[in-house]
């Protein structure tokens, strides 16, 4: 079974407009077991919630997910790893430094990913087909 997991920017799509992109309707309308949320997803959209009602529409999209134990969290190894790759980042593109916070969480994502086996899906192209760069993942960019 194909296994998915889906980025932020494209759950912040729908939380604020409620209506879904059409492959990610397509994904749940037909892959539902095979999607996987992930832990740096719940944490950005909570950060994100500013409200008891934007907390309440984020929580609706992973608890179900929880409940039927597909949530997916970076390990002591994926932080490690994801400490490696930042400073191959710096090394290799010094005038990132200042994006370096915000890759952070997206790196994580992506090893999650890859560990999974899973196709990561985003909106996200510039950071994604960075960090494609230095470890492969499958990625699919949305526009």
């Amino acid at each position: 079974m194909a296994k998915h997991l889906i980025d932020t920017d494209l759950y912040i799509d729908l939380i604020q407009s409620g209506i879904t992109l059409p492959l990610i309707r397509e994904l749940y309308d037909k892959d539902a077991p095979g999607i996987y949320f992930s832990s740096v997803v719940a944490q950005e959209l909570l950060a994100g919630a500013r409200s008891l009602a934007g907390r309440n529409r984020v929580e609706i999209l992973f608890r179900p997910f929880e409940r039927v134990g597909r949530v997916v969290t970076p390990s002591h190894g994926h932080w490690k790893e994801a400490g490696g790759l930042l400073a191959k980042v710096l090394q290799d593109r010094p005038d990132l430094k200042s994006k370096l916070p915000a890759l952070v969480n997206d790196c994580l994502l992506a090893l999650s990913a890859r560990s999974l086996g899973a196709t990561l899906y985003t909106r996200n192209r510039g950071d994604f087909t960075l960090l494609q760069g230095l470890r492969s993942f499958s990625l699919v960019v949305i526009n």
